[in-house]
């Protein structure tokens, strides 16, 4: 049954992410405030050192025991818990490591890191919010929709959508997209992609955690299913409009627009 349960603290904010490290530290970042972590006592501590002020956060990642921030104000990673620039100048809005690449997507374009320095790599001229790196291909979360990359032929497919797109994630063995619009596009096996949305819901964000793709709404979270070979939502905590979530030890840790971040156990 699940159950939800505030951390402690008056941190009420508007959350933009949430990441829990391995020591069990909830490290969360409010709306244009920079990042905050859990102290000893359940209290919210600044983490502020090396960030300048009033950095707006888009989003947190946590890889291979390093916490790193994508901003308004470019790249950081936290040694020690003081903020490291990563001489990135642009404003980033998503960092991923794979294999022995790491890549940034910015507002101009995707970029990757190189023993010397950051080379950009693809779409210098447009905003990239979101990628996938698959062992084929690229996909890039676009204004316009979404770019795929052909690794094996070295070629660029567009698919126009009339739709800023966010966020990306996989599903049932397709290609899911958020729009800013909070509606979702969905890869239909021929080609291209349909468009859906689900009436009186707005749809912030999408995360793959677990093998299983959780839905950040303004309703609430859920998690994405397959219903008689039809995408549906089944829910998980409702009432609280939800932005991101991260997932420790059976427990889901839940940012929310209003009520700070909450955690759900599954159990």
């Amino acid at each position: 049954m699940y159950g939800n349960e505030p951390v402690k603290g008056e941190l009420l904010f508007h959350q933009t992410s949430v990441k829990v490290l391995e020591d069990q530290t909830i490290v969360t970042a409010p709306a244009g405030r920079g990042v905050f972590r859990t102290g000893q006592n359940g209290e919210w501590i600044a983490l502020a050192e090396g960030m300048p002020p009033k950095t707006h956060v888009n989003r947190l990642q946590s890889m291979d025991g390093t916490l790193y921030a994508c901003t308004d104000k470019g790249m950081f990673k936290l040694e020690e818990e003081v903020w490291q620039p990563m001489d990135m100048p642009m404003i980033c809005y998503q960092y991923k490591e794979t294999g022995h690449a790491a890549f940034a997507a910015t507002s101009h374009g995707l970029w990757c890191k190189t023993a010397k320095g950051w080379k950009s790599t693809a779409f210098p001229h447009a905003a990239v919010y979101d990628f996938l790196y698959t062992p084929h291909y690229i996909f890039l979360a676009m204004d316009w929709g979404i770019a795929m990359y052909d690794r094996l032929t070295c070629t660029w497919e567009r698919f126009v959508l009339n739709s800023r797109i966010t966020g990306l994630a996989v599903f049932d063995g397709r290609l899911l997209g958020v729009t800013d619009r909070g509606g979702w596009v969905l890869g239909n096996k021929k080609g291209n992609f349909d468009k859906v949305r689900f009436p009186g819901m707005y749809i912030f964000n999408v995360a793959m955690r677990e093998r299983s793709v959780y839905v950040c709404a303004d309703r609430g979270l859920y998690r994405l299913n397959m219903i008689r070979k039809q995408p549906a939502l089944l829910s998980v905590c409702i009432g609280c409009p939800v932005t991101d979530l991260d997932i420790r030890d059976d427990c889901l840790y839940v940012a929310t627009l209003s009520e700070g971040v909450q955690t759900i156990d599954m159990r």
